[in-house]
């Protein structure tokens, strides 16, 4: 793909993403009952999971990232738990989590990463960083392996908040372009809802991940399809640049 036309590819994207209207259509509802809050943060959580979407060899002390992504979860509407613990509807009757963000690399195989999200349509918004290390680096025949953690909270919560930690192990093996990764890690998220009316709701939710992708690494762009599982699964698509 010709640069300029992927250069517009990714401000088109983080264009998109910026024009998200400031008003939700829907909101996480102060008036849920106890048990669908529960299922929704269950669910919320697993699906807004702060994922790689990158494979384990480190970026080095040059090497960046530039992306925006967005992830798709065909089934949320259908649940039970949206009659109290949302107001309005989701558009499509899917959940999509949109993020832009940027990683960095740093001397001794670690990259750090920060970035933000938005349930789109919704009103809530997340901020998100990471930290990967990698044991093995990987080169022409041997792959990569690293540690990854991250935090993720809610920013201008209004009735629903999320504190958010996980720790992963990532596998991945480069071939030319094509860049194949999995891993697998658990997360702890911590949900609160101010209610309306009664006591604010806590609940905290320990689940394992396990995820698998492809990267396409064109340096303009780098284009990554990843499929997830937490409580369901889901799909993710993000396109960067950088090197």
């Amino acid at each position: 793909m010709p640069r300029c036309s992927t250069l517009k590819l990714l401000v088109l994207l983080l264009a998109l993403f910026a024009a998200v209207p400031a008003r939700a259509s829907w909101e996480v509802s102060g008036d849920a009952t106890r048990e669908d809050f529960q299922d929704f943060h269950s669910r919320f959580s697993s699906d807004a999971y702060f994922y790689p979407r990158h494979g384990a060899a480190p970026l080095g002390l040059i090497g960046f990232e530039v992306y925006a992504d967005a992830t798709y979860d065909k089934s949320f509407d259908d649940e039970p738990f949206t009659a109290t613990a949302i107001d309005g509807d989701l558009t499509g009757g899917f959940l999509s989590v949109a993020r832009v963000g940027a990683r960095k690399g740093l001397p001794g195989g670690i990259d750090l990463g920060l970035s933000y999200a938005k349930a789109l349509d919704g009103d809530v918004d997340l901020v998100s960083a990471e930290i990967q290390y990698a044991f093995f680096k990987g080169g022409l025949l041997s792959p990569a392996l690293s540690l990854r953690l991250t935090g993720t909270r809610t920013v201008g919560a209004k009735a629903y908040g999320i504190d958010q930690y996980g720790a992963e192990l990532l596998f991945s093996k480069g071939f030319a372009v094509l860049t194949p990764y999995a891993g697998a890690g658990v997360y702890r998220s911590k949900g609160t809802l101010d209610r309306t009316l009664g006591p604010d709701f806590e609940e905290t939710v320990d689940r394992g991940v396990i995820y698998a992708g492809l990267t396409l690494n064109l340096l303009l762009p780098k284009i990554t399809v990843e499929v997830e599982k937490g409580e369901v699964i889901q799909g993710a698509v993000r396109v960067g640049i950088g090197f």
